[in-house]
């Protein structure tokens, strides 16, 4: 019964996480409230001031550091790690604690902080930091080398293993509880994710020590674990569970988080007058309605032609990989997106931000009306990617409340990775609705719970309680680690927007038209939260001229403005820090200004930077707002804040605020500083007049990088605005349009302050060609304008730069310093004629070139019209002043111009080829007839350089060789101006390749020396033919390139022909191995015969062989083509005398002739011959007939084997033995001395045979000789002999009565090695009569025993020796048997023992003979070497004894009597297993065979039938 509930527990639990992936649409049923009001007016505010705009970040850096004050723990969703281990805060099923192999816990010791010991241990190789665990804890991935190198690090507190359980999302792990739940988990959709990295999202694990490595790509895990899978990112895999392994696959070092599949929900006009979005839009010079600004919406889908959006839908994408981006079900996407930036087409519903474009992504599936969850870290980078800056999400889970998820994970990592401004990122504000299941407390979920997004709860948008009433549905924090969550409030209840026309589900809508329907949810608020960021970022960007704010900074500046609802209370778990007040936060109603900087950045704990504000009016709100987009938390902590930034402000008394440290809706003191909170908040009701320090401490500096932060301000006398002077230009004018030389002009300008303030004094200065000629002193109102007159009488004829200058010197701070200047081109006039050519400057580059020509113009520079003339005076050589003979023509020379008119003409001069290198100068004269004035003018012709060459080779056609490189002398003519330069560089047709050849090396490129004009150098080049041979007379060309080595540079491409010579050549070569050749042997030569040259050949070969090598076969003439090739075979006879030496084959082709040689290495390895000398026995007998000896070899001893080793090969050999044997010999042989050609030397080896060895066997040993190349064996076997013993036991009885007959018994075992078969006869030294009963025939195999049963008749009373021998065997004192008996005397009739002193002696003399009789019985057998028994032949029905091998003079081994006080009884030997018996023995009452009497290993006697030797039934043995 306790299986079943488990199971259906499991059952219950599956289903729960199934029904929590269905997807709903969340919207707020709040009931529908009577309409009271509908504010649809514009609160106006008029203000004198035009624009406000933002300081650059000021401030004072204290780069210090203190060491961190924290505790050497870390906290987990599962517990605390500390120096002990993990204290497990939840349960967890036992196995699901076992280690992951790959990872560790690091706990950092105080004395260092984190950032440090995050260098440490990033210069080890093969690890990685994967997650912080706060407040000491660092998460370490990497080999098993480099893990245990970080556990002796200096600063480790301790090193702690990581269970696989912190890898399973808790969900999962609440399931893993239940028996049986792995198989229930089958089938369940699940999501597997990788790591995070540097740059985002990781797929593959790659890590290595240069000694082991850590290689693994998620992908493989996916292949085995889920099936129908989708990958949404890098990393990111969602599929069917296919494995119960969960251990398994939670062990692997890809994997960073198991979970259940994700499922989302969606969290539903007054709006705009609610967060005074409507009077922040005209409230400055340029509209703040969105313009310039785009916002990524994801959402369920779009109808893009509503027609509220006009043109302004970049993109409209599906997510989900269904393709459709309609919006059928509930419109819920349409509506959001119409909040964020509808314009109110059809019907006046408009969005915060109308001018606003939009870049959708559709996550419902059009199928079901289910959200799906892609990656949002793939949805955040492709908004990003497409312009958006403003990211609104208006859904959220299902599930987790209050849980920090890889969701939140995604948004933290892609805040941050945004904010980051000094890589070039220009910021990115992420909202997330808070969700719709309030009031109860924790019913926030993720990815809401993250720290960087804006969280937005809802407040009443229309009817009664709007806007001050937080909406019942709204869902409220804590957060799991006690953050503050939502950040904001924004309208969304009865919120009305666009309706998509293709929706077919809106029943959850309050009120409807065809055009609009009214919604309530967090889904609401969110985006009327996200058109207020926008129009905040618009703001920065186009009037406060801030380029790329950080998300941060937005985030702050919403929370700036933030208005507390109700009660003073904020902040608190319902409302956050208030609703959404965009006057507030742009240009709060009490006249303060607002101040922010978010370019500023803390590296290391104790770092900070502070700030100092002059506050110049008292009693009204001071109020500062720090917020930072914080490195993502890892999702195994269980606190999120990894960098801990402080707020401290200190007022004109002294007195410290600290952030979050709040009391009845305000700031107090005596609190602690946060450190949970990524969001600090100081506010003053009352702010006092005075110096204001406002300081942001970097306390504890938990991530891997700088943290950067957003600060903003809000007070009296803050200074955010600043005056703008601007020159206008449409103010400008002149009373003369071209005024003359010397005559009196007047200039106007204007200039506007286009800034909020009034302007301190400053000068405006008039500036002619940069020089100043006039200076005027004022000052400006914000929003006025001045003109300014001048009087200027110009100097100059031609254009004048007339420049009006604004605070020249820069003692004004502006909004914009780059439009305090206007600069004016005035034309000038003054009589007479100029005259100007475009190329003043002609310069002469080609050497054949006889004329230049220019293009002049001839002009009346005045304002009246005249008559002129041109002409010219003379040529001049600038460099030497002689003056040239050339000819020069003009194309005119008398005119008549108007005022300021102009003529072109030409101007012609002829002169030699390649002039001298200098300037030639022509003089030209201009002359104004009417006003007598003449004008000089020059033309120049420049002549550089002006290379030019020839190149000549020794032939019309060089003739190359198709085989060989052809060297080839290249003669290069200088024919230029002046001594000259050249780069060469040769082209080579296909195939070949042509060099020159300088300081002995080759190259396409050579450079020639200075060749002077007229001269030549020489140059060396060198063609390579292709490596198929060409044809002979083939022509081809090369190709030379020369460049001049001058300014310009001039290349000329020259062709060099060539021709292919005739040419024989023939290439012969051999792989056959001529090393290590054997006398008495062949070779068979295989050589490869190659036609290389461009003519036919037929080739003869001829031999020249060392000594005692011929040719015993060949092959005959050999015809090539071109390009043709043969295989020529030979063999060679290799003799006994055979010697090394050269060997050469020529190939002869007329009087040409082709040689291959080669060096013949003939090898000569030792001969040896080995011949058996004599064997020695131990006992000294030497056997020379035969290596047997005496006929066969004892066991147990050690034998001397002699033989004579010789050489029968002409070489000296040092030679070396060695042996190879049976494991039941043991062989040691001497060394061996040097043996030349035919010499002997003698081999002693000794060879000890085994006690163990069993009779008849032929151990074997081989001997090996090795040395100077050669390999030569001989194996010899042994035969090993056998003898014979029996023992004795068991007698039953030796007294007797006289003339009685009685049966006696005794036991015979075969102790020898040889099977036994003997007649057993009998003798009595006092003729007492002894019968065998039976045959009396003792038939025994080894080891084996029998009963011997015979009868005793005395024929007297007293003692008798009686024998029992076995004819022909050895009569040894082992085999025969003799013991004394007694008879007692007939009893007479009167009594039976006499006498009472007749039976006291027959008492001792019976115990005299039983001592005696027990000394013999117990007498052990002399021999010591007892073989062990041997299997007996077994047949069913009798049994047979073997027949006896020969015996060839046997003798046993001499044997040694052991001392008659030691009893030496052998253990008996079981017929089953063959092992002695030691412990209880069991005994066959037929045969005598023993058994274990019990089974041990190796020796199962509980499968023993029947008796091995008789055949017996084991049911018969008795116990000894």
């Amino acid at each position: 019964m306790q299986s079943k509930r488990s199971a259906w527990g499991v059952i219950f639990l599956v289903a729960l996480f199934i029904l929590q992936g269905a997807s709903q649409l969340a919207f707020n049923n709040e009931p529908i409230q009577t309409e009271i009001t509908e504010n649809n007016g514009i609160e106006w505010v008029s203000f004198e001031l035009k624009d406000g705009v933002y300081h650059d970040a000021v401030g004072t850096y204290d780069n210090s550091t203190t060491k961190e004050s924290r505790e050497v723990i870390a906290n987990t969703i599962l517990g605390t790690f500390t120096e002990f281990g993990l204290e497990l805060s939840r349960p967890i099923s036992a196995e699901f604690l076992q280690p992951r192999e790959d990872l560790r816990v690091a706990l950092i010791d105080s004395d260092i902080n984190l950032k440090e010991a995050r260098a440490r241990i990033n210069d080890l190789d093969g690890l990685v930091i994967r997650e912080y665990l706060s407040p000491s804890g660092l998460v370490v991935q990497g080999t098993q080398t480099a893990l245990e190198q970080l556990s002796m690090l200096e600063n480790i507190a301790s090193i702690q293993n990581v269970p696989v359980a912190l890898i399973i999302e808790p969900n999962l792990l609440d399931v893993l509880l239940l028996q049986g739940s792995e198989q229930s988990l089958l089938g369940e959709r699940v999501r597997l994710e990788g790591w995070r990295g540097e740059h985002g999202l990781e797929q593959t694990v790659s890590l290595s020590d240069g000694i082991s490595e850590v290689k693994q790509d998620l992908l493989e895990v996916v292949n085995w674990s889920i099936t129908d899978e989708i990958k949404w990112d890098s990393g990111r895999f969602e599929g069917d569970l296919t494995t119960s392994n969960i251990i398994e696959l939670a062990s692997q070092p890809a994997l960073k988080l198991l979970r259940f599949n994700p499922a989302f929900q969606v969290h539903n006009n007054n709006a705009g007058s609610h967060m005074k979005s409507n009077s922040m839009q005209i409230y400055f010079t340029t509209d703040l309605d969105g313009s310039g600004q785009t916002v990524a919406v994801a959402d369920s889908g779009l109808d893009e032609d509503h027609g509220d959006f006009g043109s302004r839908v970049v993109a409209n994408n599906a997510v989900i990989n269904d393709g459709a981006t309609s919006d059928r079900w509930s419109g819920h996407g349409t509506h959001v997106s119409c909040t964020v930036l509808g314009d109110g087409n059809r019907g006046g519903y408009s969005g915060v931000a109308p001018a606003a474009d939009l870049y959708f992504q559709a996550m419902e599936n059009d199928n079901t009306g289910n959200f799906q969850s892609p990656s949002l870290n793939s949805l955040l980078n492709s908004a990003y990617s497409a312009g958006a800056r403003t990211h609104t999400n208006s859904w959220g889970n299902s599930g987790g409340f209050g849980q920090y998820s890889s969701d939140s994970q995604d948004v933290d990592d892609r805040a941050n990775y945004y904010d980051r401004y000094y890589s070039g990122a220009e910021g990115l504000t992420i909202l997330f609705a808070a969700g719709n299941d309030g009031p109860d407390s924790d019913t926030i979920t993720p990815p809401a719970t993250a720290k960087n997004a804006v969280t937005v709860g809802m407040h009443q948008n229309r009817y009664q309680g709007s806007p001050d009433s937080i909406m019942q549905g709204s869902s409220r924090g804590p957060l799991d680690d006690g953050r503050i969550k939502p950040d904001i409030l924004a309208p969304g209840g009865y919120v009305r927007s666009c309706r998509a026309q293709e929706a077919a589900d809106t029943g959850g809508a309050s009120w409807s038209s065809t055009w609009y329907l009214e919604y309530t949810g967090t889904s609401m608020a969110t985006p009327n939260a996200a058109g207020a960021a926008a129009m905040i970022r618009e703001y920065l960007e186009e009037i406060a001229l801030r380029q790329s704010p950080q998300g941060a900074l937005v985030k702050a500046l919403l929370i700036l403005g933030a208005e507390d609802i109700g009660t003073r209370n904020i902040p608190n778990n319902n409302e956050g820090w208030g609703r959404v007040n965009l006057r507030n936060s742009l240009a709060p109603p009490d006249g303060q200004g607002v101040w922010v900087d978010d370019r500023s950045l803390l590296s290391a704990t104790g770092n900070s930077k502070s700030y100092t504000f002059d506050i110049d009016s008292a009693g009204d709100q001071f109020k500062a707002v720090l917020a930072w987009s914080d490195e993502y938390a890892s999702t195994w902590s269980s606190t999120q804040l990894v960098t801990d930034l402080n707020l401290e402000i200190t007022d004109p008394n002294g007195q410290t605020y600290l952030g979050n440290d709040f009391a009845n809706g305000r700031s107090t003191t005596g609190g602690n500083a946060d450190s949970l909170n990524n969001v600090e908040v100081v506010l003053i009701d009352s702010a006092i007049i005075g110096t204001w320090t406002v300081e942001v401490i970097d306390a504890n500096h938990g991530g891997s990088r700088s943290q950067p932060f957003s600060l903003a301000v809000m007070g009296h006398g803050i200074n955010d605005l600043k005056p703008d002077l601007v020159m206008i230009e449409s103010g400008y004018s002149i009373d003369i349009a071209i005024p003359s030389v010397g005559q009196q002009t007047e200039l106007i300008c204007m200039l506007e302050n286009t800034g909020n303030i009034r302007s301190d004094p400053f000068d405006v200065t008039l500036e002619v060609n940069g020089v100043e000629l006039n200076s005027q002193s004022m000052e400006l109102s914000g929003g006025a304008d001045r003109e300014l007159v001048w009087s200027w009488t110009p100097q100059t004829s031609g254009e004048n730069t007339v420049s009006f200058i604004i605070d020249k010197a820069g003692e004004i701070v502006e909004t914009l310093e780059t439009n305090n200047r206007l600069d004016v081109i005035v034309n000038v006039s003054e009589p007479g004629v100029a005259i100007s050519s475009l190329q003043q400057t002609y310069v002469l580059q080609d050497a054949k070139q006889t004329s230049t020509t220019w293009q002049i113009s001839l002009q009346n520079t005045g304002l009246l019209p005249t008559n002129a003339s041109i002409g010219y005076s003379t040529i001049l050589s600038v460099n030497n002043g002689s003056e040239m003979d050339w000819y020069v023509g003009l194309s005119g020379s008398d005119y008549s111009l108007e005022g300021m008119e102009s003529t072109d003409l030409t101007v012609t001069v002829l002169h030699q080829e390649s002039p001298l290198p200098g300037t030639y100068q022509i003089t030209l004269i201009g002359q104004d007839l009417d006003n007598s004035i003449s004008e000089q003018y020059y033309l120049e012709l420049s002549v550089g350089e002006i290379p030019d060459i020839e190149v000549v080779t020794d032939y019309d056609i060089v003739p190359v060789h198709p085989i060989e490189p052809t060297s080839v002398p290249i003669y290069l003519f200088n024919t230029g101006n002046t001594e000259i330069a050249y780069d060469l560089q040769v082209q080579s047709p296909n195939g070949w390749d042509a060099n020159f050849i300088q300081d002995f090396t080759p190259s396409q490129f050579a450079t020639s020396p200075l060749v002077a004009a007229n001269d030549f150098t020489t140059l060396e080049m060198v063609i390579d033919p292709p490596s198929v041979v060409p044809n002979s007379g083939y022509q081809t060309l090369l190709t030379l390139s020369v460049t001049s080595k001058t300014t310009p540079a001039v290349n000329w491409l020259i062709e060099v022909p060539i021709e292919v010579e005739a040419v024989k050549s023939v290439q012969v070569r051999s792989d056959t191995s001529v090393i290590n050749l054997q006398p008495d042997s062949q070779l068979v030569m295989v050589f490869t015969v190659e036609n290389k040259g461009n003519l036919p050949v037929k080739l003869s070969p001829t031999f020249i062989l060392p000594q005692g090598i011929q040719v015993i076969s060949s092959t005959g003439v050999i015809d090539l083509a071109v390009g043709g090739s043969e295989i020529y075979l030979t063999t060679l006879q290799l003799s006994s005398s055979a010697k090394s030496g050269e060997a050469k084959v020529h190939f002869d082709n007329g009087s040409d002739r082709f040689t291959w040689s080669e060096y013949l290495d003939v090898q000569i390895y030792p001969k040896p011959s080995l011949s058996f000398e004599k064997v020695i026995y131990p006992d000294g007998q030497e056997y020379s007939a035969t290596f047997y000896g005496s006929g066969s070899h004892p066991a147990g001893a050690e034998l001397q084997f002699i033989w004579t080793l010789t050489n029968d090969a002409d070489v000296q050999w040092q030679p070396v033995v060695s042996s190879v044997s049976d494991p039941k010999l043991s062989v040691a042989c001497g060394s061996l001395e040097t043996i030349g050609y035919q010499e002997s030397t003698q081999l002693t080896c000794n060879v000890l045979t085994s006690s163990e060895s069993l009779p008849f066997s032929e151990p074997s040993f081989t001997l090996e000789f090795a040395g100077a190349g050669t390999d030569y064996s001989e194996q010899f076997s042994l035969y090993i002999g056998g003898y014979e013993e029996v023992s004795w036991s068991g007698l039953s009885s030796n007294n007797f009565t006289e003339g009685e007959v009685k049966e006696v018994q005794i036991l015979v075992t075969n102790t020898g090695t040889l099977p036994f078969n003997y007649v057993a006869s009998f003798d009595s030294n006092k003729d007492w009569k002894v019968e065998v009963i039976g045959d009396g025939i003792i038939d025994l195999e080894v080891g084996e025993s029998k009963t011997l049963r015979f009868t005793v008749k005395p024929t007297s009373s007293g003692l008798s020796d009686l024998g029992i021998q076995f004819a022909g065997m050895d009569d040894s004192a082992a085999n025969n048997y003799r013991f004394t008996a007694n008879a007692l005397e007939r009893p007479s009739e009167d009594t039976a023992l006499g006498n009472p002193a007749t039976q006291i002696g027959i008492i001792l003399a019976v115990i005299l003979l039983v001592v005696i009789i027990g000394l013999v019985i117990l007498k052990p057998s002399n021999r010591q070497q007892v073989a062990p028994p041997m299997m007996p032949f077994i047949q069913p029905q009798s049994v047979t004894s073997q027949p006896k091998p020969p015996m060839a003079n046997l003798s046993p081994p001499p044997i040694k009597t052991a001392p008659t006080s030691q009893v030496v009884t052998p253990a008996p030997i079981c017929w089953n297993c063959r092992k002695q018996i030691e412990g209880k023995v069991v005994g066959c009452p037929q045969c005598g065979a023993r058994y274990h009497a019990e089974s041990t290993d190796g020796c199962d006697i509980n499968s023993v039938q029947n008796c091995l030797s008789c055949q017996s039934p084991s049911s018969t043995f008795v116990s000894e």
